[in-house]
């Protein structure tokens, strides 16, 4: 009996966060743990001074092509939606600061944008699949998780959750 209670509790620990499971975890609803970073204008930026604004974190890569649409996306999608509060931060782990800012630069509007050395950023979310797009609510609750490609479709409906907003609000111009 107490070697099966020893098992299935070796079993909780190494099951997948829901954080940590592929695609859209919809069902998400932990705290989001606070991060600082530097900008490319060399602002300090902490998570917890974005509270009370909806924001998505996109873990990228420079080099990485999915990386580049992701970004265009949302990027695309802040502009549109930055009334309404929301903030999209791209963080990357193998960059410098240089190749950073000329990764920031082929895009048409900027967002806050910075390194993430060592991926120590990246593991406090189980964000070691590029891209990983996390979603943080206004009160600070991660609501959904996405690995690898975003499709338009679940973005909007993502933005929807996250920004509460009707569909019709939320059904976008057909994307950049």
């Amino acid at each position: 009996m107490k070697r099966a209670l020893v098992l299935l509790a070796l079993v909780g620990l190494t099951a997948p966060l829901p954080a940590q499971a592929g695609g859209g975890t919809g069902a998400v609803r932990r705290s989001a743990p606070n991060f600082t970073f530097t900008d490319l204008g060399g602002e300090r930026v902490s998570l917890a001074e974005l509270r009370g604004e909806a924001v998505i974190v996109q873990f990228g890569d420079v080099g990485c092509a999915v990386c580049r649409k992701n970004d265009r996306l949302l990027r695309h999608y802040q502009l549109e939606y930055a009334t309404h509060g929301l903030v999209v931060v791209s963080l990357h782990e193998r960059a410098t600061l240089e190749e950073l800012r000329r990764y920031d630069a082929g895009f048409t509007f900027s967002t806050l944008a910075g390194l993430d050395p060592g991926q120590a950023i990246a593991r406090q979310y189980h964000a070691l699949t590029l891209p990983t797009t996390v979603f943080i609510d206004r009160a600070g609750f991660i609501r959904d998780v996405r690995r690898g490609r975003l499709e338009e479709d679940d973005l909007l409906r993502s933005l929807q959750a996250l920004l509460s907003l009707s569909v019709t609000e939320v059904a976008g111009d057909g994307g950049p």
